[in-house]
């Protein structure tokens, strides 16, 4: 009897965002089809496991490095590596990581070095992950990842050697590419594939239609949807970019408010990083007679791509409000600040509409609309067209993870369907 596979993931998982769970359900999709015939198990390091998080993802959570909260780790190293610390925490991510059969680090952000320490932030913790899998000799694959902004000398030391070490290397956009190709001393691989959550299919409008009905929300009838999946930018660039968007959304809502109803769609309900407060905010000063719909649960990725599917446009400075949108075939308006956005977008030529953030203001978003609104069908085609494309190119990622990051015998190998 064959033994099964077990796949070890670490990302930004049990932080209650979308965009980050997306790809773990991706992977293990594409994985599955993969291997039909081989049972897989998934386990995933989570900064908060909990029976939610992991029936809404199919995985097995197990607790991660991290502490509970911000504060919980100011001055602190990562949890079992401190003087005064049960060194249980560490041990039992070990252990994790020496019985898996494929370590997969990402996707998403997991290595820029905004934040770091000596062993604080995101890439000490996915170098000593990668240390972890080297000292047991376990593959690992770098999964969708944006690589940077590395400023320092030890983010830049580190993320060298994790890319150098790593069995299979996948990057998202072409900044990363050529950053990882610049870090390195020695030429490799590095595979520059698609938005990983692209690999899935648009689900059925129904699921829209369910969502609506649970939260008690009714569109009126006659009027476009103008989706809006916004971060609050304060929390990231600081509190100018914040109320720069804020007064350019507001002025969106003044401009449409007869002739649009606007939908709010959090992609994170994390309680240090929640979609909804803005939301509220925004709704509470919208103008009169402006319909403000706004999404207060939390829902299951799918979920939220039948939402914006069911929009004429989307608003997004969520990277991934702009690519859920994508997959639901609603062309969106990318407020384009950070390269993550940038690198999206170029993926999807004469599709969109993007405002760089020093140009965003309440006119710059209402013609976006207004251009979106007007070239809709052809839109629409081009990008239900690209989005396909896409989705083929996506798929590769589960495919790389079978081929080269699993290094199944070669008669396996011969099995494996794509």
């Amino acid at each position: 009897m064959t033994a099964p596979l077990t796949i070890l993931c670490a990302g930004a998982y049990g932080i209650r965002n979308a965009g980050d769970d997306l790809p773990l359900i991706a992977l293990m999709e594409g994985m599955r089809a993969a291997l039909p015939d081989r049972e897989l198990r998934f386990r995933a390091l989570s900064r908060h496991p909990d029976d939610e998080d992991a029936r809404l993802l199919g995985a097995e959570l197990v607790p991660n490095l991290e502490y509970e909260s911000g504060a919980a780790a100011r001055g602190r190293w990562f949890r079992g590596l401190n003087p005064d610390d049960d060194p249980e925490p560490f041990a039992r991510v070990q252990a994790e990581i020496a019985g898996c059969d494929l370590l997969v680090l990402g996707a998403g952000n997991a290595l820029l070095d905004q934040t770091i320490g000596l062993l604080r932030g995101p890439v000490p913790l996915m170098s000593l992950y990668g240390w972890l899998a080297r000292l047991h000799r376990r593959p690992v694959m770098l999964y969708g990842m944006s690589v940077g902004p590395l400023r320092t000398a030890w983010g830049r030391d580190l993320s060298r050697q994790l890319i150098a070490d790593a069995t299979v290397v996948t990057v998202r956009d072409c900044e990363s590419f050529a950053l990882c190709r610049e870090l390195l001393d020695r030429p490799r691989e590095i595979h520059l594939l698609p938005d990983a959550t692209l690999a899935v299919a648009p689900p059925a409008p129904d699921r829209a239609r369910a969502v609506l009905s649970a939260e008690g929300l009714a569109l009126p009838a006659g009027r476009p949807v103008i989706a809006l999946g916004l971060r609050d930018l304060s929390r990231p660039l600081g509190a100018e970019a914040g109320l720069r968007q804020e007064e350019a959304v507001l002025g969106l809502l003044e401009r449409w408010r007869d002739r649009a109803t606007f939908l709010f769609v959090p992609q994170s309900t994390y309680r240090e990083d929640d979609d909804r407060e803005l939301a509220e905010r925004l709704a509470a000063r919208a103008p009169d007679g402006c319909a403000c719909l706004v999404v207060r649960g939390r829902h299951h990725p799918l979920d939220l791509i039948a939402l914006y599917g069911m929009a004429a446009t989307t608003v997004a400075s969520r990277l991934h409000g702009a690519v859920f949108s994508a997959i639901g075939g609603t062309p969106p308006l990318g407020l384009d600040y950070l390269p993550k956005m940038h690198g999206f977008l170029d993926h999807l030529p004469g599709c969109h509409e993007r405002v760089p953030l020093e140009s965003l203001t309440a006119d710059t978003l209402d013609r976006g609309v207004a251009t979106l609104l007007a070239d809709d069908r052809v839109r629409r085609r081009r990008l239900a067209a690209r989005v396909a494309d896409l989705r083929a190119q996506a798929a590769r990622y589960a495919e790389l993870a079978v081929a080269e990051g699993l290094q199944l015998p070669a008669q396996q190998q011969a099995a494996v369907k794509p």
